[in-house]
């Protein structure tokens, strides 16, 4: 029975590797996020090139000296940014009772409104959501449907795409590695790999799409990361995510609380879970909701 069960997770182990290939070149990048080192190359000039400093050069590519050779790939500091979206909302109301008998009436129009929360200094508000568009004209063309039906104060509302240091669902594993930098090691299980930074703890777990490839899950954990842009204090959580659609306390490590802001938008889930200070963020956890 153990051998049996030990040739299935090898063969998934197997069929992941295959579709990581799929998107990914030997260097585990993707080949538009990387140069390949040709006669007479050197990190400074490389790096003139593509309007970088040799630091990051080194840092990106886990470089100790400055040293390359011909045929080597060095990955490029490509910062993706997160798609944008148009929602069209309406209504602010304090009592959810009110917000469900407005979306009750759109629907017998036809409208396919449902309801939204936004917590603002702890305090929830209910409003209507009536469709996530990739394009604005369609987003105008909703709003002023749900003005002729009645809600006065329809306005398109811009977001991005949730995601985590601009890492989304869908994204490949070679704008992991952008976003990310290379780790010092991986490890596979399954469909799940886990990235070391720094310590003995994952700084990223990445779920995928055994299929394509793509990301269905991301989990990151700053402590183990160390990155620079990615918010780690609450204020900075809201500055870049703005207010959560949900606030909620859970029972953390040591029998201690800990608090959580939920982000959902467009079928997709952010969590962002606090330390016991109630500040510091201990990780993210994105992920289609249920």
């Amino acid at each position: 029975m153990r051998k049996i069960k030990r040739f299935i997770q090898l063969g998934l182990s197997i069929i992941l590797m295959g579709a990581l290939l799929l998107f990914a070149n030997e260097s585990g990048y993707a080949d538009e996020a990387s140069v390949t080192v040709k006669k007479g190359d050197t990190l400074y000039s490389i790096s003139q090139k593509y309007n970088l400093t040799v630091r990051e050069l080194k840092e990106y590519n886990s470089l100790t000296n400055n040293t390359i050779y011909i045929g080597q790939k060095l990955v490029l500091p490509v910062l993706y940014k997160p798609e944008q979206m148009y929602s069209v909302v309406g209504g602010s109301f304090s009592k959810k009772d009110n917000a469900k008998k407005q979306i009750g009436k759109l629907k017998k129009e036809g409208i396919d409104a449902t309801l939204t929360t936004k917590v603002i200094n702890d305090k929830t508000y209910y409003r209507i959501q009536a469709g996530v568009f990739s394009k604005k004209a369609n987003a105008e063309k909703q709003k002023k449907l749900l003005q002729k039906n009645g809600i006065k104060d329809a306005y398109i509302a811009t977001y991005n795409t949730l995601h985590i240091n601009g890492v989304h669902l869908g994204s490949t594993y070679g704008q992991v590695l952008q976003q990310f930098r290379k780790p010092m090691k991986t490890e596979d299980h399954l469909n799940i790999r886990s990235l070391y930074y720094v310590g003995d703890g994952a700084g990223i777990r990445v779920n995928f799409n055994m299929k394509d490839g793509s990301i269905f899950g991301l989990q990151a954990y700053p402590e183990y990361l160390k990155l620079r842009n990615l918010p780690i204090h609450k204020n900075q959580v809201i500055n870049e995510y703005g207010y959560p659609n949900k606030v909620q306390k859970v029972s953390c490590y040591e029998s201690a609380t800990c608090g959580q802001y939920i982000y959902q938008f467009n079928k997709n889930e952010l969590i962002i879970q606090f330390d016991r200070d109630g500040k510091t963020v201990q990780y993210f956890d994105l992920k289609k909701m249920h």
